[in-house]
């Protein structure tokens, strides 16, 4: 009976013990299936939260493009009109797919879509893509269309024996605009480069040419043997005197122009009077010249008062003048103003000998001439040009080969916005 007794108390005690034991084990398997739903829950909002941050649009599509899951919307609230569930092109808002009435997949142009056919092609080769850039025409919000620069990605698997894919859509097209950018600015460097290169070429044939001539005849001047000889060594020294004068007063205009250094004094410019000064100061010059030429100015009989610069304006028609002094032996030179749209219509007409068709839309290049054995530095019209355009106007010619030319600026008669552009320093202005 004891033993009955005895035995029965180890039978309690290990069943007991057993219970405590798996008591337990079973509070630790539940505490470790605790921990693991924590670090599930943890890796799930991890996932949730880069999937939600990262700069791309990430889809998960079944066979048919069916997007069950993104990264960017509710699925749940993306349902299509009459309950259709929401396809690739739909939620990338592709213009063919809103504008079909079945949605993406049933545009006319839809078989042709470059991100259609390498899905379908990777969901019959279980396989990747990383290397497909694709146009897409995005329709936005308010129903604008543009042009949108995708990189896509996708990649196959199997969830729940269904075949799915995961597609991942970059927008690259500010990268797109910025590598154009730099690509631009790359060829307008090399280009600047090359003009530099062309420029100092040119300069120093230009300015060797005069230094030549100065150099070489005051030489002869010294050997000469008679009063006309020294007299005609003394006119070409002076000629190329001149010239070369011009040219080093030409090339820091154009640097200054191009350094947005060159002033400019604005002030009230009475325009008839300006007229009046450029028509005498030639008068006088032709004096000088063999050719008979009459020189007609037109301009209104009322007052005109303009705001510019009047050294600059002056400076533009006196080059135009000379140019028109230089190439016209005989006939007339007819020059004034009249308004219009843009405020002043500025003209210098002339009978002389023209510009070749093939020169007439470079004649405001740099060292270019229309004949090459008349002196001239070849940036006077170059510079013209970048002063009238300083000035807020525009400049033209119109010329007829052999029976001559009409050069031609505009200008703002009130050039206040003008100035208010530029950087003014002791009364003058940068522009």
């Amino acid at each position: 009976m004891t033993i009955l007794i005895l035995v029965g108390m180890a039978v309690l005690v290990g069943v007991l013990l057993l219970y405590v034991f798996e008591l337990g084990r079973s509070r630790r398997l539940l505490l470790k299936a605790g921990n693991a739903r924590k670090a599930l829950r943890g890796s799930e909002e991890l996932f949730r939260s880069i999937m939600q941050n990262v700069h791309a649009f990430i889809l998960l599509i079944d066979r048919d493009f069916v997007v069950t899951r993104t990264n960017y919307y509710d699925i749940t609230k993306a349902r299509q009109p009459e309950g259709r569930l929401a396809r690739v092109g739909d939620l990338l808002r592709c213009n063919n797919a809103l504008s079909a009435e079945g949605g993406c997949g049933t545009h006319e142009l839809c078989g042709s879509c470059p991100i259609r056919k390498k899905i379908e092609e990777t969901f019959r080769a279980k396989s990747s893509f990383t290397d497909l850039e694709a146009i897409l025409d995005i329709r936005d919000r308010r129903g604008e269309v543009a042009e949108c620069d995708t990189y896509v990605s996708g990649e196959y698997m199997e969830i729940d024996d269904k075949e799915g894919m995961v597609i991942t859509v970059h927008d690259i097209t500010r990268l797109k605009k910025a590598e154009a950018e730099l690509n631009r600015a790359r060829e307008k460097a090399e280009n600047a480069d090359r003009s530099k290169s062309a420029f100092l070429a040119n300069m120093s044939h230009e300015i060797r040419t005069p230094l030549n001539a100065i150099v070489g005849f005051s030489e002869l001047l010294a050997s000469a043997s008679t009063e006309e000889e020294k007299a005609q060594f003394l006119e070409i020294v002076h000629s190329n005197n001149e010239l070369l004068q011009q040219l080093i007063a030409d090339i820091l205009d154009l640097s200054k122009i191009e350094a947005g250094t060159l002033e400019f004094t604005f002030s009230e410019v009475d325009v008839n009077q300006l007229m009046f000064d450029i028509e005498q100061l030639f008068r006088m010059r032709l004096e000088d010249k063999s050719a008979v030429i009459q020189i007609i100015r037109q301009t209104p009989p009322d007052e005109c008062v303009m705001y510019t610069d009047r050294n600059r304006l002056q400076q533009v028609v006196s080059n135009f003048m000379t140019n028109a002094v230089k190439f016209t032996d005989e006939g007339s030179i007819t020059f004034g103003y009249n308004r219009c749209a843009e405020g002043l219509y500025f003209y210098v007409k002339d009978t002389g000998s023209g510009i070749p068709e093939d020169k007439v839309n470079h004649i405001f290049e740099r060292f270019v001439r229309v004949e090459q054995n008349k002196k001239g530095t070849g940036l006077g019209l170059a510079i013209c040009e970048m002063i009238i355009r300083k000035l807020g106007g525009k400049i033209g010619v119109e010329s007829e080969y052999g029976k001559g030319s009409t050069f031609w600026f505009t200008l703002p008669i009130n050039g206040r916005q003008i100035k208010e552009q530029g950087t003014e320093i002791d009364g003058k202005t940068n522009l």
